[in-house]
């Protein structure tokens, strides 16, 4: 998914989390690369998420997003962050759907990379039981 150097755009996913899960916080690292640039290479990615178990309404409100920046530079080289701080998804149980919104602060001082950046995949760490 290409994601805009100027405006902030957004992609959801869904996963079941499994029954080990501890419902506890997560962190995420982000997979990515850019096409030719020749200056300036930070982009700022992020991600906030909430929880349905069963019966449960779908107007959920998203968790505090974390965000959290890498610096590229070599075209179509692979490039993988650190891991955000802890991010908590509201409702939060084992076996539950769990929604992600994933995005680029575009609009941040510390995003500079001036044109696309591809999101490939996020890893989501997370504790067993």
């Amino acid at each position: 998914m290409a994601f805009d150097a100027a405006t902030i755009e957004y992609a959801e996913c869904s996963l079941v989390m499994p029954s080990d899960w501890n419902a506890g916080t997560i962190t995420a690292q982000f997979y990515w690369l850019h096409s030719t640039t020749t200056t300036n290479f930070d982009v700022v990615w992020g991600l906030q998420g909430c929880s349905f178990g069963n019966n449960e309404g779908l107007d959920q409100v998203m968790g505090t997003a974390q965000e959290v920046t890498d610096t590229g530079g070599v075209t179509s080289n692979l490039y993988i962050t650190a891991a955000t701080a802890a991010l908590t998804l509201t409702g939060a149980t084992a076996n539950d759907l769990v929604q992600f919104r994933t995005y680029r602060n575009a609009t941040s001082g510390s995003d500079t990379l001036a044109i696309d950046a591809q999101l490939l995949g996020i890893l989501i760490s997370f504790t067993r039981t």
